[in-house]
């Protein structure tokens, strides 16, 4: 059975999917008299379908691992309007700010089918995807996770510690291109990247990430929120539009963008 978090997470993908909140306002404005019944019951059936697409896919994938589950079953517990309110987190956040389910099972794929050991992520929030990948590392692997909140990091933290496989995350506080300067400068090189951040420095991410040597060669580069709300396909110009096009015209990498959550890339470095 999917757990309530895991439906909420499921509705977030529906409602960044501008083609569904279409039908949504065509569903409220059939509330006319004028409107057949056959209109109404066809926009009704299309609505149903695409939450038991979503939500088919989400029971033939299999769970959450218990980290990870852990991890979201708190974030959904925080009260983070209080926290706000309190002034111990800067930003409005929800735990809508958590990746979708099942981008923590696909980073677990690419990390097994790669045998990756290190793995870096960009924009942890409260440690639902750091988590995943740690629970699919060997033993001897490593999670680098970039947070620029005080109080998440503190937060992540506690919650990892928890965990058996706390010990092979480290997180790094602050604004993550500095981060990544540091880390280039340690000589750091990951298997797997996973950027969920702000979007306005997509393309500096990117290039730091290839010119700096930190994803290695025939590394995987996965990206959340490429297809934004629709505005890189609706609005030509737009931000992750633009960088969307950077990625293609980079010739050190190739690029596949998949049409699920708020659109994943996925990006492989060339070489071995």
């Amino acid at each position: 059975m999917i757990s309530p978090s895991s439906l909420k997470l499921i509705n977030k993908a529906r409602v960044l999917d501008p083609a569904s909140n279409l039908l949504d306002e065509l569903y409220t404005r059939a509330d006319n008299p004028d409107t057949p019944s056959d209109v109404r019951a066809t926009l009704d059936k299309a609505l149903e379908l695409i939450e038991t697409r979503e939500e088919y896919s989400r029971k033939m994938t299999y769970a959450d691992t218990p980290g990870a589950r852990m991890i979201c079953e708190k974030t959904y517990a925080t009260p983070w309007e209080q926290l706000y309110q309190d002034g111990k987190i800067g930003t409005q956040y929800t735990a809508r700010w958590m990746s979708g389910a099942g981008e923590g099972q696909i980073l677990q794929f690419l990390i097994r089918m790669q045998k990756a050991k290190r793995v870096l992520e960009i924009g942890m929030f409260t440690g639902y995807v750091a988590m995943s990948m740690a629970e699919a590392l060997p033993e001897d692997g490593a999670v680098v996770t970039c947070e620029y909140e005080p109080y998440l990091v503190e937060t992540a933290r506690k919650w990892f510690d928890e965990t058996p496989v706390g010990k092979k995350i480290d997180i790094r506080q602050g604004p993550a291109l500095d981060s990544l300067d540091q880390l280039a400068a340690e000589g750091q090189t990951f298997d797997v990247v996973y950027l969920d951040a702000d979007e306005s420095n997509y393309t500096d991410y990117f290039k730091k990430l290839l010119d700096l040597g930190l994803l290695a060669k025939g590394g995987t580069l996965m990206m959340d929120n490429t297809l934004y709300s629709g505005f890189p396909y609706t609005q030509p110009g737009s931000m992750v539009d633009l960088f969307n096009k950077a990625v293609m015209e980079d010739g050190r990498v190739e690029q596949i963008i998949l049409q699920i959550f708020d659109g994943v890339s996925l990006i492989r470095r060339k070489g071995e």
